[in-house]
């Protein structure tokens, strides 16, 4: 008799009356996503969107992350990049990555035989179904993103309806640090948020944390953590009721702080040098971060952003004197300085894809259905060795020594040829959507839920 443990599911599915209670459980693992959790969510939210009746027999679905760690710390990116680069054969990650990023390398030169990217472009293609999904559900979802959120976490949380942040809440779209772009629909989103904040997060992965999450927009509620399960129960005490939109707000709405007691919080998490970026009710975000970074982000190019920030980083070096500490002078300096840092680590590669990106789905006025159907390109692309992703993950998450070698070692070095070749789609390839309207010019798509 074999002594294995049993698995547990990897998404747990609790029916409490008619409200589904979804627990994304890979605890270990931050409940990253892999292929089968992102399959049975997607036939979860379109077996949802099938009723004959909306509300019957799901009025709500209530999503969130096992182990009191996180929400879903993104999908999981290093399973795709090893099948990938054909480790499970004997080869050398680092070979490999090197091998599909010299440009005398075939372009498709790790797709010989069984195509190594099929699993890859089978995860994206499913995830990104499955965003889509989620912005097309006739009942409310709530995700409790309490813990850390990133990536494709996002992605689970943000195309619903609403999404309740806590002062534990940590978020970030960090795909430029592993040679990716900000995808599950961020090509749709980091645009509408304030200012030049979706450009910040998208090139940075930086993070924002509690009441920044909801300033930014990411988040429709703030409520304490401690008050998370309470928020459950009462959610699923709705019954049928909480098919009514209007129903679940109220109710979230009753579990916030009251303004003045969230700003006595904040006081007091000041007052005991927590700074209050994080709390219920102060975010630094908007007190003084989103002006430095309409300032930098606001340039008209990458290249551009990077000059804006050198200048201001050695202008705050060479000061005389220097702010004193704790100051808010001493705070943008730094906040400046760990802002152009994040950019000099992601991939120049990842930053003009992104870039572009970004471009392309404002010009066009994208739904989400067609900014996911560009990034679903843009991501086969690169499980096919064609951007940095493969050498990213390999040296951040595979073999974990931290010096990964970028195509390019500046936006500025990059033909526009090769931007522009990320965007076409792949012989072969099928898209996203079928049928018209799945490309990125013309059709109707789901509106956003921000």
């Amino acid at each position: 008799m074999s002594t294995a443990a049993v698995q547990e599911p990897e998404v747990l599915v609790d029916m409490k009356g008619p409200v589904a209670v979804v627990t994304l459980n890979r605890p270990k693992a931050l409940n990253s996503l892999s292929l089968g959790m992102v399959q049975q969510l997607l036939a979860l939210n379109t077996q949802i969107t099938a009723q004959p009746r909306p509300g019957e027999p799901v009025s709500c679905v209530v999503v969130k992350g096992a182990g009191g760690k996180a929400f879903c710390a993104g999908g999981d990116v290093k399973e795709l990049v090893v099948r990938a680069l054909g480790r499970s054969n004997g080869a050398s990650a680092a070979s490999a990555a090197s091998a599909a990023s010299s440009a005398s390398a075939p372009a498709f030169a790790l797709a010989s035989g069984p195509d190594p990217a099929a699993f890859g472009v089978a995860f994206f293609r499913t995830e990104y179904a499955n965003n889509a999904a989620i912005s097309q559900l006739p009942v409310p979802y709530v995700a409790l993103i309490d813990g850390i959120c990133m990536g494709g976490g996002v992605g689970a949380s943000l195309h619903g309806s609403f999404r309740v942040a806590t002062e534990r809440t940590v978020l970030a779209m960090p795909e430029a640090g592993i040679g990716l772009f900000p995808d599950i629909g961020a090509s749709f989103f980091l645009h509408r948020l304030p200012g030049c904040l979706g450009r910040y997060v998208g090139l940075t992965g930086e993070r924002l944390t509690g009441a920044e999450v909801k300033d930014a927009g990411f988040a429709t509620h703030l409520v304490p953590s401690a008050r998370i399960s309470e928020l459950e129960a009462a959610l699923v005490a709705l019954g049928p009721r909480a098919a009514d939109p209007s129903v679940v707000d109220n109710l979230i709405r009753t579990f916030e702080q009251p303004p003045a007691v969230a700003a006595a919080a904040a006081a007091a998490a000041s007052a005991g040098g927590g700074g209050g970026s994080s709390s219920l009710g102060s975010s630094a975000l908007l007190e003084w971060k989103l002006p430095l970074i309409n300032v930098h982000f606001g340039c008209g190019s990458v290249e551009q952003v990077i000059a804006s920030l050198e200048a201001a980083v050695a202008g705050a070096e060479a000061a005389s004197p220097q702010p004193a500490e704790g100051s808010l002078e001493a705070a943008q300096a730094a906040f400046l300085k760990s802002t152009l840092a994040a950019m000099r680590r992601g991939s120049p590669l990842s930053h003009a894809m992104t870039w572009e990106m970004l471009r392309r789905s404002a010009a066009r006025h994208m739904t989400l259905r067609q900014a996911l159907e560009m990034e679903f390109v843009m991501a086969a692309r690169c499980v096919h060795g064609q951007a940095d992703f493969l050498e990213g993950v390999r040296a951040l998450l595979v073999d974990k020594d931290n010096k990964p070698a970028w195509k390019y070692g500046s936006v500025r070095q990059i033909p526009p040829q090769v931007v522009a070749g990320l965007f076409e789609p792949l012989p072969g390839e099928g898209p996203l959507f079928g049928g018209p309207g799945s490309g990125s010019g013309s059709g109707t798509g789901p509106a956003s839920r921000m």
